[in-house]
């Protein structure tokens, strides 16, 4: 079966309204109220509060109407037994007659007339009727009703069956809007019983006002209501305070995971951060050795393999001396030759070997680097000793070590031995070591020629290492500062 074959322009509708439908669902999942993130932003308990409480609401508004309903028909019903009860002992004997005739005497008419009359009754019971079972009004104390015959009411009914019954006034009734009612009384109908056989014969209808029997209702709802609402409210808070105390130690708990996945992820960081580190210390290290390699090659070339090449150079000379004079000046040659040569070679190898500093403290350690360099350049250092003693690891006697080598001999190749000076001060258990110097004078050259040493990168590098810091400053007005500052709590 052949098939229609969409054109361009009807599929182009079909998949920009199939895309407006995706969009407006698409829009409609991604709205979101604001009390909705309030809400997920507050506590268990919180949240807790608010449910339980808008379902004890829920509950307590329909136990409390139940409950209210109850009580106020059970107060009618008791108020309305009692009335009746009332009501029969006063009419019941003078309506006897009423078994045997559709009419009461003028006597007994007059006996109810006197009896309703009383004031604190006729206040209570403003109106009065007695029905016979067919309808008919045999006594009222609306003159006008009597004899007349209306349609049964619902709680006349019930009195006839022998029950006693309370309902509000039906205005649209035909003895009421004979009489133009317009306040609904609470109407108790009390079935009036032959002394002898018990039979039901008549129905006395009594009108009470239902303002005052209204205060006494209102105010058992008032009660009611009060002792669900206190009720509801002890049983919210007993919950709430065991929620809240599992929502706090959640909370808690949640807080803690927290502030340890923070941990966890800063310590990955700082693991992440020293395994660079060191990757990168390792490649500067290892260029380090190979420069360090390479300064020392050099050395040795520049210095002493110049001087060895020199002295060889002398020894023509004595083959070729023509008198013991010119031999003896050819040999001195060679001589004081090598003699330099092997005190570069000493040099050398004084600044690769370090000292036995194990069992020297902090300014003990300061004064060996100070007496060596001053007995290697002859130039003057100051120094004021520090007077603290430290407990050092040799890894850190090592690095002071070498730091103030490295800065004294700075201090005499570029700024001629002037001022050179050593600062050393413990405080707040960070270790700071200073050397300083005021500079070349006018007229002086550096000395600059590596022998051997570190270098500022290396020494740097060094420093780092142990988790200190090194910085190297001008001083004003001139002069330099290479200080090293190490955290020894750390």
């Amino acid at each position: 079966m052949l098939e229609r074959i969409p054109a361009e322009g009807e599929t182009d509708s079909a998949t920009s309204r199939v895309s407006r439908a995706v969009g407006v669902t698409s829009a409609a999942t991604r709205i979101r109220l604001p009390t909705q993130d309030w809400i997920a932003r507050q506590t268990l308990s919180v949240r807790f509060l608010l449910a339980s409480g808008l379902l004890i609401l829920i509950t307590a508004t329909i136990a409390g109407h139940l409950i209210a309903g109850i009580l106020v028909s059970n107060a009618t019903n008791s108020r309305a037994a009692s009335t009746a009860l009332l009501v029969q002992r006063m009419i019941q004997p003078i309506a006897q007659e009423l078994e045997v005739t559709t009419q009461l005497s003028s006597t007994a008419v007059a006996e109810l007339d006197r009896l309703f009359a009383a004031p604190e009754v006729r206040q209570r019971f403003p109106y009065l009727e007695v029905w016979l079972p067919d309808g008919t009004v045999a006594y009222s104390l609306s003159k006008e009703l009597v004899g007349k015959r209306f349609n049964a009411p619902e709680g006349m009914k019930r009195a006839l069956a022998g029950e006693v019954a309370a309902q509000h006034a039906d205005l649209e009734a035909g003895e009421h809007t004979q009489r133009n009612f317009t306040t609904p009384y609470l109407e108790i109908y009390s079935p009036i019983h032959d002394k002898d056989t018990g039979a039901v014969f008549a129905v006395a209808e009594i009108h009470e006002d239902a303002a005052v029997v209204g205060d006494h209702l209102l105010q058992l709802q008032f009660q009611s209501w009060g002792i669900v609402a206190a009720t509801s409210a002890l049983v919210m808070l007993g919950l709430f305070g065991i929620v809240h105390r599992a929502s706090m130690t959640i909370e808690r708990q949640r807080k803690l995971l927290n502030r340890r996945a923070e941990e966890a992820e800063r310590a990955r960081d700082e693991v992440q951060e020293l395994r660079k580190r060191d990757r990168e210390a390792s490649v500067r290290l290892a260029s380090m050795n190979e420069n360090f390699a390479r300064g020392i090659g050099a050395d040795l070339h520049d210095g002493p393999g110049q001087l060895l090449s020199y002295a060889l150079l002398q020894l023509e000379p004595v083959r070729v001396a023509k008198n013991r004079g010119e031999r003896d000046d050819a040999l001195h040659t060679v001589s004081s030759t090598l003699s330099e040569a092997l005190a570069e070679i000493r040099t050398i190898a004084r600044s690769l070997l370090l000292p036995d500093i194990e069992r020297l403290d902090l300014d003990q350690i300061v004064a060996r680097v100070i007496r060596n360099h001053e007995a290697r350049t002859g130039s003057r250092v100051l120094f004021e000793p520090c007077r603290a003693n430290p407990e050092l690891p040799v890894a850190i006697k090592t690095c002071i070590y070498r730091f103030l080598q490295e800065g004294l001999n700075n201090a005499h190749r570029h700024a001629g031995a002037n001022g050179q000076k050593v600062e050393c001060a413990l405080v707040d258990g960070k270790l700071m070591l200073a050397v300083c110097d005021d500079g070349l004078k006018p007229g002086e050259q550096s000395t600059a020629r590596h022998i051997g040493g570190m270098g500022i990168h290396g020494l740097r590098q060094r420093v780092e290492s142990l988790g200190g810091a090194l910085t190297f400053a001008n001083r004003s007005p001139k002069g330099t500062r290479l200080e090293m500052t190490i955290d020894m709590e750390h």
